[in-house]
């Protein structure tokens, strides 16, 4: 092998290594990285091929426990059931916690204890304290953990979800961006591949969306940094970077892996239908007249 070759092969071998490199908090969360760059299969107009369905085993988690987010109490000041089962899918800070300001981490703790009000005196929680999927929401980065479909066209990735009809539009060319006064659940999207990597960068998202079912929420000054990077046919690793001066006192990153599912050729994606505005709302903010 020529020095050339052998400086390249070097240089991958580093890159891929770094890629997926994570503390010791996140170990078992990250497959393998790839001895060797996969040579992925490519559409018509040229782009990687990822299209298919896609699941993670981070759906419905607490990010900074890895718990199942109907059974932590953690950011409520309470201990998980087991914390020998805690893994944190934040790689940075190394601490696998996010990094909220002072008053920022206050309010996030006080969201949960408040999220299904105090009916018996009849006094409601701030709709913004009640959980955002009640209210059929889920945005951009929660709804990446969870199952999804790629569809790849000319000059675009689409992400299909079965909850509510969701639908997610990745441009790959550089149209303007949306006006800063427009604000949007799954925010405005441009992505760009480097080589095996879908990277996209999403603005304009609205405050309406948690992290996670926990109370982690954000602000509309959020912007974010998405990498699906394609370890081989059935493999991506996902991650994606939060950055919002107004909430965190740093950017943070959460890395999870993408499974391929293995569907029929024939399998079509149901929708999960979410209704917004059922009656049930009335009683989780503790305002339903018949709870007087």
């Amino acid at each position: 092998m020529s020095k050339a070759c052998f400086g390249s092969a070097l240089a991958i071998a580093v890159g891929v290594g770094l890629v997926f490199l994570a503390p010791a908090s996140a170990a078992g969360q990250v497959p393998p990285a790839a001895t060797r760059a996969w040579n992925a299969p490519r559409t018509p107009d040229g782009q990687p091929d990822i299209q298919g369905h896609w699941e993670t085993s981070a759906y419905a988690q607490d990010l900074e426990t890895g718990i199942n987010d109907e059974v932590t109490a953690l950011i409520q000041g309470d201990a998980p059931p087991d914390r020998s089962k805690e893994v944190s899918i934040v790689i940075d800070p190394r601490d696998g916690k996010i990094p909220y300001q002072p008053w920022a981490a206050a309010r996030r703790l006080a969201i949960p204890s408040h999220r299904r009000g105090d009916v018996s005196r009849g006094t409601p929680a701030s709709v913004r304290d009640v959980r955002p999927r009640t209210f059929c929401l889920h945005g951009t980065p929660r709804s990446m953990l969870q199952d999804f479909q790629v569809v790849q066209t000319p000059g675009s990735v689409l992400i299909l979800w079965g909850f509510n009809h969701q639908y997610r539009v990745i441009p790959l060319d550089e149209r303007p961006r949306l006006s800063p006064n427009v604000k949007l659940i799954m925010g405005d999207a441009r992505g760009h591949w480097e080589g095996n990597t879908l990277v996209v960068e999403t603005t304009n998202l609205n405050d309406w969306d948690w992290f996670d079912y926990t109370g982690t929420f954000h602000t509309d000054g959020t912007s974010l940094v998405e990498r699906f990077t394609i370890v081989d046919a059935d493999n991506i690793q996902y991650q994606f970077t939060v950055t919002n001066p107004k909430v965190f006192t740093r950017s943070w990153t959460v890395a999870v892996p993408l499974k391929r599912l293995r569907r029929p050729a024939d399998f079509e994606m149901w929708e999960e239908a979410c209704v917004e505005g059922e009656r049930g709302i009335e009683a989780i903010l503790g305002t339903d007249p018949r709870r007087k």
